[in-house]
């Protein structure tokens, strides 16, 4: 499935289908082409972040002959050199790449203590040839593998808070034509307490949350019910959550509700216009729909500041990387040459956007996550060539995002002096 075909859509039944959720997919079956081979995973939002399956969006497949491979190598070493020479990197910045496992991985969020949430490719009931996206929390080196909520089959983590809160979504599966209630619902969790629905406020019957603030104690997200998709929020209330429908938030056309670290903030596009929340006293809150044409902009983050980032699609297949800010409005950032299609998924307090580039559909230079700051875009090379997607940002300079080896791409054999002697 190709990202660039997906739009933002909704299902009054609450299934969502994203272009750039971070969403977790069903055991794949492994193809018999490589030691390792699995189905392309790269292009996802998850999320999808903020998690959605309601949005699971799968990878470019890039499947090609060994001509067609040795054509496409030789053509693009010339698009390679100019990409290198665009993106020689001055003295600045480096960032940590926060990465529990080496490979197969996606994470969807990232606090600002280095905490990540996300899935990993894993082999489903041991066996090694059925691989499924397991959820987990990471902090440090221990990851905690994230459970199920009661009655549900499936976990999608998208966010998590300073203090280690873990909200996202729960899922089930129904027969067709068959409506069940809150098939989707929003979940907390924590490790004292573990895996809490949220349920959803009446007439809405499934929800999602999206998101949390540094503090734990604000949990952004959404409602499906009757009429549509409206914005929430979840506020800390003693040991419970209280549900509190957004002023002005009904009409939702995006599949996250993006929240600034502070709470403050929120994104998301409502009647076809991308739209900003802000609070301007304790439960008060003011929208404004951002300058532009409609569509424009899908938001995807939001700093403290108010700076949405996001994507849009040009109607002809080509994604572009989005920036607003109050001073400036929107502008696109340009991928590097050889590039065609650029996603910004987050932005940090400091500014610096961080997301994806690709190259054209179907072809190379192959997908690498980026970090721009001060006017500059640059691949995240920190990262290495398998990191294709950098989906989070925080401030103390940490980035995390999906890593996975490129399809076909097989494990060295050892050389004749490492094999094991047997007698």
């Amino acid at each position: 499935m190709d990202v660039r075909r997906l739009r933002d859509t909704f299902t009054r039944a609450g299934a969502i289908v994203g272009a750039t959720g971070r969403g977790w997919s069903p055991a794949r079956r492994k193809s018999n082409r490589s030691r390792r081979t699995k189905p392309r995973r790269l292009s996802r939002n998850i999320q999808s972040h903020n998690g959605l399956e309601l949005a699971h969006e799968g990878g470019r497949g890039r499947e090609r002959t060994q001509a067609q491979a040795i054509a496409a190598g030789l053509v693009l070493a010339c698009v390679f050199v100019g990409v290198a020479a665009a993106q020689d990197r001055p003295a600045g910045k480096r960032y940590e790449v926060v990465a529990p496992m080496p490979e197969g991985l996606n994470v969807t969020a990232i606090n600002g203590k280095g905490d990540v949430v996300g899935f990993h490719w894993e082999p489903e009931d041991g066996n090694p040839d059925i691989l499924y996206e397991a959820p987990f929390f990471a902090r440090g080196g221990e990851v905690v593998r994230l459970p199920l909520l009661e009655t549900y089959t499936a976990t999608f983590p998208a966010g998590v808070s300073d203090d280690g809160v873990v909200v996202g979504r729960a899922g089930k599966p129904a027969p067709p034509n068959v409506h069940v209630h809150l098939r989707n619902q929003a979940f907390v969790w924590t490790a004292g307490k573990g895996m809490r629905g949220l349920g959803a406020p009446e007439p809405d019957d499934a929800s999602l949350a999206t998101g949390i603030s540094r503090d734990g104690r604000r949990i952004a997200g959404l409602g499906v019910g009757p009429a549509g998709v409206r914005a929430l929020l979840w506020e800390a209330d003693g040991d419970g959550w209280k549900p509190v429908v957004v002023p002005e938030g009904d009409r939702i056309g995006s599949h996250v509700l993006a929240i600034s670290p502070d709470g403050k903030r929120l994104a998301a596009v409502r009647n076809v216009k991308p739209t900003l929340w802000t609070e301007t006293a304790p439960g008060r809150w003011t929208s404004e729909s951002l300058d532009g044409d409609e569509d424009y902009l899908i938001p995807r983050g939001v700093n403290d500041a108010g700076t949405v980032v996001g994507f849009r699609d040009d109607r002809e297949g080509t994604y572009q990387a989005i920036v607003w800010t109050r001073g400036e409005g929107a502008r696109r950032l340009q991928p590097p040459p050889g590039f065609a299609h650029a996603q910004a998924s987050a932005v940090n307090n400091a500014g610096a956007v961080v997301g994806q580039i690709d190259g054209p559909r179907g072809g190379l230079p192959g997908p690498r996550g980026f970090v721009h700051e001060e006017g500059r875009l640059r691949i995240l090379d920190e990262g290495g060539p398998d990191f294709v997607w950098a989906t989070a940002v925080n401030d103390a300079g940490q980035v995390a995002g999906i890593i996975e080896k490129e399809e076909g791409e097989e494990a060295p054999e050892p050389a004749p002096a490492e094999v094991e002697k047997r007698p």
